[in-house]
């Protein structure tokens, strides 16, 4: 089996218009659909109650429709006790990481503090992998509480400058 890079992940939100504003305003996302969620074969899909709808909003960032999206959906009626958002060592998906490209991440904290957004922590340098440079990061959380870091990769050049200079530094 052949698959692709992610097509889209789904986060259940409480509001779905609040949402949309947080990723399309904050993160720069665009709504390309926007669709009910009410048809019986959708409902087994999902295993939800014949009672259970909702509204979707697909958001894309970038020029491909067809890989990293992010589908919104608002589900009616509410689930009458919900989880806690995923919190590291929770099982299941715990954040989702997006690269910014055209900003500083200090940029994003300042333009984000302006939609009253507080980031969940620090700007940092992140150093985790022996043969890939060091990268920064920080994370925020959306309306509901899901954790979205936001990271600053090194560029192409630097990476290969970085594994070549490890190179030079190896035993021959």
């Amino acid at each position: 089996m052949t698959i692709s890079p992610i097509h889209h992940t789904n986060i259940s939100v409480t509001d779905l218009e609040r949402s949309i504003a947080f990723y399309r305003d904050a993160l720069g996302y665009r709504v390309n659909m926007r669709a009910p969620v009410d048809k019986p074969e959708f409902q087994r899909y999902m295993r939800v109650g014949d009672e259970v709808t909702g509204e979707m909003a697909m958001l894309q960032a970038g020029d491909d429709p067809t890989v990293g999206m992010i589908e919104l959906i608002q589900w009616s009626p509410p689930t009458s006790t919900p989880t806690p958002p995923k919190r590291a060592g929770d099982p299941g998906l715990c954040m989702i990481v997006v690269e910014v490209k055209d900003e500083t991440l200090e940029e994003v904290r300042d333009r984000l503090a302006g939609f009253g957004i507080a980031p969940w922590s620090d700007i940092i340098e992140i150093a985790m992998a022996t043969n890939y440079p060091p990268f920064r990061g920080m994370v925020i959380e959306d309306p509901d509480g899901t954790l979205i870091e936001l990271i600053k990769l090194p560029t192409l050049d630097e990476v290969r400058a970085f594994r070549e200079a490890n190179r030079a530094q190896q035993p021959a």
